[in-house]
């Protein structure tokens, strides 16, 4: 296919210089290396090109601006060999005799031809680089069933470039972020392993995005689950509406990316081990759910009560404690939600703040005390004194 490509790229660019002469494809051939000298500089002009081309959200924005900004480049030398050309073929028509006209149309269309197989060979390494970048996500995204012709052929194409070695030459110029194809090896490894969804829910910066009611509309969406869990074709699960809806948000995607910030080594080594050196340390991060017998046993050991005390204990107790869950968020905050048997969502309960001087501090609002020191064992089980009582939660992960 490769070959083929390149056979196609000579010969129809090799023509259309033998018929348009060494001029325009000259001019032709020196507007390819402008453009593409000129297509990153250029790209935050042309970025404002896309709202009226109907082109909204962050992934068009990563290539489109840029090939707006090579094809005008293009096109300006295009027309200006265009205007060279009529003006030396208006000198030979009617200034020169006949033999001078024909001789220099020999000429013109000889030179033309060997311009022409310049342009065509920079026309195909060009149209490489798209390949080369394609394959690369379709090659992760690649299904088990029937893929679409499109993804095949450039799965199947990018193969071809690495078998003859012409990888290794696109990759200097390809021009996609290195944060890009490491995102992507993130989502493939989420979507071909459906037991970490849980764990990326639970990476310390995404808490914070998990209040937000678009997120926690995912989590229960049914169908879209289903989709992730059977693996199915990347494509479907970005077509999906709600999914949609966040991708083509450039405000909603932007904070994303500010969240996670240009380093996502982090994540990756979070979904693949468990343990993120970046926030690890910062042991209160995390989702926690309380542990009523731990809790109880606490009450019992901080006032020595009997057994009959105790059963009157736990039975003020248990409707406060049963289903309580904490979250501690990257942005310091501090959120306490309670889960109904009889309703898919939590309700909030409790949302305070917290800080770490030399132990943690905690304010919630409406909570007695308001301001306490809570306690974290071994990092994975946390004390909080409220209303009287000492509440012991469980790290989740």
């Amino acid at each position: 296919m490769v070959w083929l490509i390149a056979f196609a790229c000579l010969g129809l660019v090799g023509a259309g210089g033998y018929h348009s002469g060494p001029i325009r494809a000259g001019f032709s051939l020196v507007g390819l290396f402008f453009g593409v000298a000129l297509a990153r500089p250029l790209s935050p002009l042309t970025k404002h090109l896309l709202p009226l081309l109907g082109l909204a959200g962050p992934l068009w924005e990563l290539f489109v601006p840029q090939v707006l900004a090579f094809l005008i480049v293009l096109i300006i030398f295009m027309i200006a060999g265009g205007a060279a050309h009529r003006k030396l073929g208006l000198h030979f028509k009617y200034k020169a005799d006949e033999k001078q006209l024909l001789s220099w149309e020999r000429l013109y269309r000889r030179l033309g031809l060997c311009v022409g197989l310049l342009n065509g060979a920079v026309y195909f390494f060009l149209l490489m680089i798209p390949i080369y970048i394609g394959g690369y996500f379709t090659a992760e995204a690649a299904s088990e069933g029937n893929n679409p012709p499109a993804a095949q052929f450039l799965t199947k194409t990018r193969a071809e470039l690495h078998d003859l070695k012409l990888d290794r030459v696109l990759a200097a110029y390809d021009p996609t972020p290195a944060q890009v194809y490491q995102a992507s090896d993130i989502a493939d490894l989420v979507l071909h392993n459906p037991l970490l969804k849980s764990r990326i829910s639970h990476y310390p910066p995404f808490l914070t995005l998990g209040q937000r009611p678009q997120f926690q509309a995912l989590a229960n969406d049914e169908p879209l689950l289903e989709m992730i869990d059977r693996q199915a074709d990347i494509s479907q699960i970005l077509k999906y509406p709600a999914v949609q809806a966040i991708v083509t948000n450039t405000a909603l995607t932007g904070e994303i990316y500010g969240i996670l910030g240009k380093d996502l080594n982090d994540l990756q080594e979070y979904l693949i081990t468990g343990k993120s050196p970046k926030f690890d340390d910062e042991t209160i991060l995390g989702v926690w759910t309380i542990d009523p017998q731990a809790t109880l046993a606490q009450e019992r050991k901080r006032h020595g009560l009997t057994p009959r005390q105790m059963a009157r204990v736990r039975q003020e107790m248990y409707p406060i404690i049963t289903d309580l869950s904490l979250t501690a968020t990257t942005d310091h905050q501090i959120i306490l939600k309670k889960q109904s048997p009889s309703a898919a969502n939590s309700t909030i309960v409790g949302v305070g703040t917290w800080k770490k001087d030399e132990t943690y501090q905690v304010t919630i609002p409406g909570s007695k005390p308001e301001n306490t020191e809570i306690e974290i064992e071994e990092g994975d089980t946390l004390l909080l004194p409220k209303d009287g009582y000492v509440l012991v939660f469980d790290k989740e992960m």
